[in-house]
């Protein structure tokens, strides 16, 4: 039989994103629109789970949205410097898995679990992904990998953010420049407009995002429109600007969707690999801002450029958050999307090779 579509707690889900929005909003906390549905969905889910709920379709829909912005954005001369990245985003996507491997066995060892688990848990390659991933081996605990990746995404989508405004805030009251080349980018996009085919084109969009993740690319749903608006974006093609209520929506939907994954209540019970995982969550963070630093100190961009491109996830907040900051989002998305499609393809078949040796077998 048909699972039914639960409107009343998509009804209820959507009121209390709006209410957590509204209250980031006042506040003036940082991507309002993002993380106050997103704390909203984790307090409700937390107190009353079967209460609201949030289907991934809706989740895909703001994540299509945010793809579309980031590739509108995109220029000839913003191709040719991902291209020219692409040394440093081998590098730092060999780094981030092989520092998930070493933290990983580490965790596992303190935790006392299997180094399987430690593994998929700790390795930043999203949620869902190192999850399935974990169902599929045996050795693993989905379960487990699951309570991990959810601390690392806790820490991530609050710490990432807040720290990146702060550092916006910083080298903005000192003068400094937050955006490398876009001013004239945005400038000449200003002077044409779109035409009819722009709309046209759309349903392509979305057929897109539908292929690719029925062919379970991994973060189908925001690969595909990117490379089909920004590549015909890049060749000259101008593309309609989205509302700003639209943008938003689109912030509420990924954070509902994110708030909705995260399951608190399975933190507060796990009184001895919580602590662990939220630790590592911190660390990883921390060694990403000291990176950061480094990193823009000898070469071009940004302080808050690099954080957000070499933050461990998820794709759909740093996105966000780039594009709020005035971040290089091209530099951002380029980063984390070869991070997420280097993790989740090379991780499974090393750990599978790892357990053929003494590494993984030895507990």
């Amino acid at each position: 039989m048909k699972a039914s579509i639960p409107y009343a707690g998509i009804a209820r889900a959507a009121a209390a994103g709006l209410i957590g929005g509204g209250l980031f909003q006042l506040i003036g906390l940082p991507l309002a629109w993002m993380l106050g549905p997103a704390f909203a969905m984790m307090t409700v889910n937390t107190a009353r789970p079967q209460l609201i709920a949030w289907p991934r379709i809706l989740g895909d829909a703001g994540i299509v949205i945010v793809a579309y912005l980031l590739g509108s954005s995109m220029t000839k001369e913003t191709a040719v410097t991902i291209l020219q990245d692409l040394p440093f985003m081998l590098a730092a996507a060999m780094f981030w898995m092989v520092l998930g491997f070493a933290v990983g066995w580490l965790f596992a060892k303190l935790a006392r679990i299997d180094i399987v688990s430690g593994i998929l848990g700790c390795s930043p390659g999203g949620l869902t992904q190192m999850v399935i991933v974990a169902e599929s081996d045996s050795r693993a605990d989905a379960g487990t990998v699951a309570i991990v990746q959810t601390c690392r995404i806790l820490i991530v989508l609050y710490t990432v953010p807040f720290t990146a405004a702060w550092m916006a805030h910083t080298q903005a009251g000192n003068g400094t420049g937050l955006i490398s080349g876009q001013v004239d980018t945005l400038a000449a996009q200003a002077t044409a407009a779109p035409t009819l085919y722009s709309y046209l084109l759309f349903p392509v969009i979305l057929l897109s995002a539908w292929l690719l993740r029925r062919l379970k690319i991994p973060a189908g749903e925001f690969l595909g429109p990117v490379i089909v608006v920004g590549g015909l974006a890049a060749s000259g093609f101008v593309w309609p600007e989205v509302p700003t209520l639209l943008t938003a929506a689109a912030q509420a939907c990924i954070g509902l969707f994110i708030g909705s994954r995260v399951r608190l209540r399975i933190l507060l019970e796990n009184k001895r690999l919580a602590p662990l995982a939220l630790a590592a969550g911190v660390f990883f963070v921390s060694l990403t801002l000291a990176a950061a630093w480094a990193i823009s100190a000898v070469m071009e961009g940004t302080v808050i450029t690099w954080f957000l491109a070499l933050s461990p996830g998820g794709l759909g907040e740093v996105a966000v958050t780039a594009m709020q900051l005035g971040a290089n989002d091209a530099q951002v998305t380029a980063f984390q999307i070869f991070r997420l499609m280097f993790i989740l393809f090379l991780v499974p078949f090393i750990v599978n090779v790892a357990r053929k040796k003494i590494v993984l077998d030895a507990d």
